[in-house]
């Protein structure tokens, strides 16, 4: 079982789920698979209970998945365990929009399957779905939380769009940001790793270096220093040799590179 694989998996099918294709999602499951959700008394065992009940489960609702965080460990070569951690913002058809830190884990085992033919097959699927943010279960609510907003307000609406990026953190965590909500990116350990800040005031330190940033999301991020990529949509000033950007950050431009990083930031920034 490659535990990278079924971390990028996870995640797949997270981001897929939240933008109501949730059939990947339930498919993965386990034939004997357990599924407690975020409500008291959500419980649900084995994967066709799951897809009667999501079939049977009618809804209006939209949902916004901010940034993720995905780790993954293994005490045994057949199963592995994914803690995924993320925001998600739910839209009613009211108008109304909750924005909640969801964490959700999955122990994945290896089966082998035996088909008709006589050849056998390794599989992997989902053995435990674990949804460990509890709150009070609505009694006209089975799967989704649609009276939510009547036990809980508040929250911050995040992006609606945006392109996600695949990090990988150097404590063999993943990271998938949507690129709209990274303000700046910085060198760190002589430039061998970058460390990502974001509007959520997350911080990563990623298994990338700055240059490779630059060359993968040029379109993206401008190159500011030789130590520094910043998002145009955040910068609020460029002054003589340096800019500033909406969280307070100052970062410096070399003055042989002033002029043309000016120029190409007005250009970006008028194109947003």
């Amino acid at each position: 079982m490659n535990q990278q694989q079924i971390a990028d998996l996870s995640a797949e099918l997270i981001i897929k789920y939240y933008d109501n294709d949730y059939m990947p999602f339930l498919e993965a499951m386990d034939d004997d698979a357990l599924w407690y959700g975020p409500a008291e008394g959500q419980f649900i065992h084995g994967r066709e209970n799951m897809i009667e009940a999501w079939n049977s489960d009618e809804h209006n609702l939209r949902f916004t998945l901010g940034n993720m965080e995905v780790m993954h460990i293994s005490a045994h070569p057949s199963f592995c365990d994914v803690m995924l951690s993320f925001l998600v913002t739910t839209h009613y058809p009211d108008h109304h929009d909750i924005t909640l830190l969801q964490r959700l884990q999955m122990t994945w085992c290896e089966r082998t399957v035996e088909h008709e033919d006589g050849s056998k097959e390794k599989v992997h699927s989902i053995l435990l779905c674990h949804i460990s943010n509890p709150h009070t279960k609505h009694d006209d609510d089975t799967i989704y939380p649609k009276n939510f907003h009547e036990i809980y307000h508040g929250g911050k609406l995040h992006h609606l769009s945006g392109k996600r990026i695949h990090f990988h953190g150097i404590d063999r965590s993943d990271y998938f940001f949507l690129a709209d909500t990274i303000i700046r990116i910085e060198a760190a350990h002589g430039g061998r790793h970058s460390i990502l800040h974001t509007e959520d005031g997350i911080t990563a330190e990623v298994i990338a270096t700055i240059s490779k940033l630059e060359k993968q999301y040029g379109h993206l991020f401008l190159r500011c220093h030789q130590s520094f990529l910043v998002n145009p949509e955040y910068i609020e000033n460029i002054s003589r040799f340096k800019v500033r950007l909406s969280d307070g950050t100052e970062l410096p431009i070399p003055e042989k590179k002033y002029t043309a990083f000016r120029e190409k930031a007005v250009k970006m920034i008028t194109s947003l």
